[in-house]
């Protein structure tokens, strides 16, 4: 269906002169309580992915008390998860494409509320099967649901979100996220008291789950899919409620936009994403997801304790406050960004941002060299002598004291938790506060910038046809990257030194950023439709 005959030329006329309407018209357009309200119940994927992304750290400190674990057995618990999400990313992007946005979220609501109840009640579970299957089996579960949200929250959000405003109401669900592991380290210090503690931390996740369940029902699919399968006027209805007030030829307009979209493309297949011209943003969104985790955060996030512990910050409960003190900031980072993510553009906001990150992590290196005096790892713990950040940095030793000084020794060599050190007496203040300053810095760029663009990208550069599966290829790209960089930290910092990982991750950064540069064209205040154009 048209806006207008195709006969006359007077029509051809009227009907140019309606298109640049239609653009005013959009720009005009206000985000309607009935879109932040779509947003908001969307997004509460991402509150649980952030939640259960963060929960593990202070989840495993009261474990121990409970169920011991080896090294390897810790791997396990913390890993299950990753993997979950790695290979359910794969898969996500398809079953969306297939059962819909709404059917998919619906599904990890579920698959979420089954892994947080298998987790809550490890003990009771275990009883003729060993704890740590039980951990490693609800980690694996709540780990398939987080690869489907991150996957299709962002496309979803997207797709019903007016034009102009896109960039903002999808940075709402990276704030959800960060917003997540921020509240997950705030609980963590709640339940860290009561007995048993880390079963309620497992658990609380349940009531999101059950949130999201209930009023997922009050929110409709994606007007795109559903044009997709042939329900123009269920599209029509749905469209009326995100851009009210408005001309139902815009609406019609809209409609006609993603019709003609869909009739371009054929039916989507994976073989199309590595042709012309899909290659390309496939390209890009894999590779800034790639880029995303190559910055290192994740790593610098798990390191955040021993920075503090460098300055002299002493805490009976480090490990924790130091995370709420970086996702604290990381969040606060992220509601910045969504003020500037459409104002700015994507582009440009990685440009600008990517060099923070780059500044942000050649700091942290360089205060890390003046804090250890020496770029590579002692072969003993007993090598670092009174060096006590040196000490610290080494996973193997403790710093223990002695009167007024102290000397490096052997984790195994710790008769009494007492006689370990909490915090360095700081022998080189400028580097630890140099390193700090480098934290921070690198924090906030990255929160407006790298950690929250790919995703919104990644919903954008796709047809319709493959929008799904695209999307899931990036998503599992992401995952995939972040494993390998968790994996390698330590064998990085004990072949190469602290301070050369963190300059390898600023080289990381810097080819980001040429990538960027080269690349990467500017989608911000683009329908979905005229960014297909950009590549065809």
């Amino acid at each position: 269906m048209s806006i207008s005959s195709n006969n006359s030329k007077l029509d051809k006329d009227h009907l140019t002169f309606n298109e640049l309407g239609f653009n005013n018209v959009e720009e005009a357009v206000k985000v309607t309580p009935f879109v932040y309200f779509m947003t908001f119940i969307i997004a509460i994927g991402g509150f649980m992915y952030g939640y259960n992304s963060g929960v593990i750290s202070g989840a495993m400190l009261l474990l121990e008390k409970d169920i011991p674990m080896s090294g390897f057995q810790k791997g396990l618990v913390v890993g299950a998860m990753l993997f979950g999400a790695m290979v359910s990313g794969i898969f996500a992007g398809i079953l969306s494409d297939c059962i819909g946005r709404r059917v998919t979220l619906l599904l990890a609501a579920i698959i979420f509320a089954i892994g947080s109840i298998i987790l809550a009640f490890t003990t009771l579970l275990s009883k003729n099967i060993s704890p740590i299957i039980i951990l490693v089996l609800g980690r694996l579960i709540v780990g398939i649901a987080i690869g489907l949200v991150s996957m299709v929250v962002p496309v979803y959000i997207g797709e019903i979100s007016p034009t102009i405003y896109r960039g903002k109401l999808v940075t709402i669900n990276i704030l959800m996220v960060t917003g997540g592991e921020f509240v997950s380290y705030l609980i963590s210090i709640l339940f860290s008291i009561p007995d048993h503690g880390w079963k309620w931390l497992f658990g609380i996740p349940i009531i999101p789950s059950f949130i999201q369940l209930l009023f997922i029902y009050f929110i409709p699919e994606s007007p795109r899919f559903l044009i997709r399968r042939g329900k123009i006027d269920c599209a029509r209805e749905i469209l009326s409620k995100i851009y009210p007030n408005v001309p139902s030829e815009f609406v019609q307009k809209k409609i006609d936009d993603i019709h003609d979209t869909i009739s371009q493309d054929a039916s989507g297949s994976y073989k199309q994403l590595i042709r012309y011209p899909n290659l390309r943003p496939l390209i890009i969104a894999c590779s800034l997801q790639a880029f995303q985790n190559l910055s290192g955060f994740s790593v610098t996030m798990f390191y955040g304790a021993t920075i503090m512990k460098m300055i002299g910050f002493n805490s009976a409960k480090l490990d924790i406050t130091s995370s709420i003190i970086i996702t604290g900031t990381n969040f606060l980072s992220t509601v910045v960004a969504i003020f500037l993510i459409d104002r700015v553009g994507r582009r440009r906001i990685l440009l600008y941002t990517l060099i923070g990150v780059i500044f942000g992590l050649i700091i942290i290196s360089s205060g890390f060299f003046l804090i250890t005096n020496k770029v590579f790892k002692s072969g003993s713990c007993i090598e670092y002598g009174a060096n006590c950040e040196a000490c610290l940095i080494d996973d193997r030793c403790r710093f223990i004291m002695s009167g007024t000084s102290g000397t490096c020794v052997q984790n195994s060599d710790i008769l009494s938790e007492d006689q370990s050190l909490n915090a360095c007496q700081s022998t080189n203040a400028q580097g630890a506060w140099l390193t700090l300053l480098g934290l921070f810095l690198y924090v906030i760029a990255y929160a407006i910038g790298i950690g929250n663009v790919p995703w919104t990208i990644q919903g954008e550069l796709f047809p319709l046809n493959i929008r799904g599966r695209a999307a899931g290829i990036s998503t599992a790209t992401n995952w995939l990257v972040s494993l390998t960089i968790a994996a390698s930290f330590l064998p990085l910092i004990n072949k190469l030194s602290i301070v050369v990982t963190f300059w390898l991750y600023a080289v990381f950064m810097i080819i980001g950023w040429l990538f960027v540069y080269f690349l990467l064209p500017e989608t911000s205040k683009k329908s979905l439709e005229e960014i297909r154009n950009l590549f065809s």
